[in-house]
């Protein structure tokens, strides 16, 4: 079951998805992110990339597949009170997760993060972005599908790209099994965490797939609570 990735969908991934279950997922991967590392490792991520900065306009995120923004939300909450510039573009396409964000971000009247409905493989930015962000993001992709998105990201993403996402073993499934019968999450809330962690990655399996891209350098590592981090940074005049 762990040795190699899952490829069945979550709930969350149909488009008829429940709007109830939709509510429950989010609102069980908020507490998932605020309280075992996925917030701490983007904010650890933009922290390096504003370190010694001189430039005085906010830096460019492009935050890939948000759901409910929480991320963002959270880490624009933290740079601004350390005098951060930071300025996120959230790209979502699921309906019942744009609902859930925009509520979200009605809430937080931030200006520093918009919300745009639309697919990361056919998005068009009027200009580059200077890092981009993924969490949970990039184990609903195929490894086809995620090499041909990197590709693409190099044409308008300046810098770097981090991969924010779960680390598959036997151990975080049982953690998770804990986590949710903890929370009393429902069946359906069930399933989609723990095939998420199915579809997620080892560090050296990771390793070996972003090693296939050209003109890059490349970091993977753990991360606190099961989590996988990994950077792509772009090598200035190479092209793939």
């Amino acid at each position: 079951m762990f040795d190699s990735r899952a490829t069945a969908h979550e709930f969350l991934d149909r488009p008829d998805c429940d709007p109830e279950l939709a509510a429950a997922s989010y609102r069980f991967m908020e507490l998932v992110n605020g309280y075992f590392g996925g917030i701490r490792v983007v904010r650890r991520f933009l922290h390096a990339e504003t370190a010694g900065r001189h430039d005085a306009a906010p830096l460019r995120v492009l935050d890939i597949g948000s759901g409910s923004c929480d991320i963002p939300l959270a880490v624009s909450r933290w740079a601004q009170v350390r005098g951060i510039p930071l300025h996120f573009t959230c790209l979502e396409m699921a309906d019942h997760a744009m609902d859930i964000a925009r509520g979200q971000l009605a809430k937080a009247g931030d200006p520093a993060v918009r919300l745009l409905q639309e697919d990361v493989f056919s998005h068009h930015p009027a200009e580059p972005y200077d890092c981009a962000v993924a969490s949970m993001c990039f184990h609903h992709f195929s490894n086809e599908h995620i090499l041909a998105l990197l590709r693409r990201l190099r044409g308008f993403v300046r810098g770097s790209v981090l991969i924010n996402d779960l680390r598959r073993s036997r151990l975080a499934d049982f953690a998770a099994r804990l986590l949710l019968t903890g929370t009393g999450m429902s069946a359906g809330v069930r399933h989609d965490a723990l095939l998420s962690i199915r579809r997620g990655f080892t560090i050296r399996e990771l390793k070996a797939l972003l090693g296939q891209l050209g003109g890059t350098t490349v970091s993977v590592a753990p991360a606190r609570w099961f989590r996988i981090a990994a950077i792509i940074r772009f090598n200035q005049g190479e092209n793939t």
